[in-house]
Parts: C-alpha cells; structure tokens; sequence
C-alpha cells in the first residue's frame, strides 16, 4: 500500500515537471539578434568592401585598407589613365574605387556615417535606394559596377539591419565626386534600372522584342520583250 502512493506520489511529480518544463519553454523568448551584428555579417557576405573600401598594395599582395573600410573613392584620387581598348568594358584605378566605361567614369561611394557619407541620409532613403535604382530613391541612376539590385531583393529587415551597420562604423570624412557621365546617358540609367526592377526584383518576364519587320516585296521580273 505504501508502495503503491509512494509511486503515485512519484508520477504525479514527473507529470507537474514536465508541464512546468513544457511551460518555461514557451515562455522562453528567443534572444534578439543585434541588427548591427546581422548587417555586420551581411556586408561581409555581399562583399561591400570588395568596391567601397580602397584596396592598398602590400608584401603579399592586395589587400583592402580597412582604416579607410567602406569609405569610398579617395578624394583627390586621379581617375584612371588606362585607353579603353574596343573589346573593352572597364578600366579601374590603383585601389579599385574608380571605374572607367566607355559611357565614362563612376567612383565608388562614401559609405561611413559622416556627413560626406550617409550621415545626412534617413533609413528610408537607403533602403529605396536599393529598392529603385536611385540616389536617394528618386535621384540620378546608381552605376555600374554596383549590383544594387542584389541588395534591392533582401528583406525590409535585412536592409534595415545594414543601415544599423554602416551607422555604427567610424565615420571618414571623404567627399566622393559625382559620376563624369554624360546626362543622357544618365537618362537611359534611369530606364534600364527600372526594368531592371521589374526584371531581377519583381520577377516579371522581360518585355517582348519588337515584331520582325515584313520582308520587302519581291521585285517583279521585266517583261518579256514583243515578238515582232
């Protein structure tokens, strides 16, 4: 009989464990990344200081400058001498921050959060850059080479977790010059990077080519000379 409660005793103790183990669990809040720890880890992985950090010659070879991570195009910097060849696309500088196209020559941004940088720019500017193509969400057109359309496709929360990043960084004072690109060249910017949008983030199927034109005519073969 002892036996019997004391085993009763036993399981009804099991059960009450269980259940309150069962309860602290859902209870149990998982905690909350650090979104400057996440944007830490997405502008490694998306490699912003393969272009926005200057490169620096050293005894091993290339390797960025990280006293100057993220800040872009070094002022006074010369642009690139290199003659585009006709096969060529690019020509870049020492350091990786200036880029020479044939339409003409793009400089890598400013990223920190001084006011040369984004230190003027609201997380809501960011994010539409990235999402539309646009300085600032409704500027002049981003350039090659930045794959902005890459970025364009993350999560409200991802972006967000990079702003919260590149705010927490040390802030260089570095001004970047403005694009050397023709302004209708910087027009028809605007209209690849919209379709670029509709393309790569929205996912709508490319606009059709133009109909083949209608093969002319067949000339009509001269008649015949009369007999006479």
């Amino acid at each position: 009989m002892i036996r019997k409660m004391i085993m009763s005793v036993c399981s009804v103790s099991v059960v009450l464990l269980v259940a309150a183990g069962s309860a602290a669990a859902k209870s149990a809040k998982p905690a909350k990344e650090d979104p400057a720890k996440r944007g830490e880890y997405l502008v490694m992985v998306g490699g912003c200081n393969d272009c926005h950090t200057p490169m620096k010659m050293t005894p091993i070879g290339p390797m960025p400058d990280m006293e100057r991570m993220l800040s872009g195009h070094p002022e006074g910097q010369p642009d690139p001498a290199s003659t585009l060849g006709k096969n060529d696309l690019v020509a870049s500088g020492p350091d990786l921050t200036a880029w020479k196209f044939p339409f003409g020559i793009n400089y890598v941004r400013n990223l920190t959060p001084d006011k040369t940088g984004l230190g003027e720019w609201t997380e809501a500017q960011f994010i539409k850059t990235l999402r539309t193509g646009r300085h600032q969400g409704e500027g002049r057109a981003l350039l090659p080479p930045m794959p902005w359309f890459n970025f364009g496709g993350m999560t409200d929360e991802d972006l967000k977790a990079i702003w919260a990043y590149l705010r927490s960084i040390k802030p260089i004072k570095n001004v970047v010059p403005d694009p050397k690109v023709p302004p209708p060249v910087l027009e028809q910017f605007l209209k690849n990077n919209a379709a670029i949008v509709d393309i790569v983030i929205n996912h709508k199927a490319p606009p059709a080519p133009p109909p083949a034109a209608a093969p002319a005519p067949a000339a009509a073969a001269p008649a015949a000379p009369a007999k006479k």
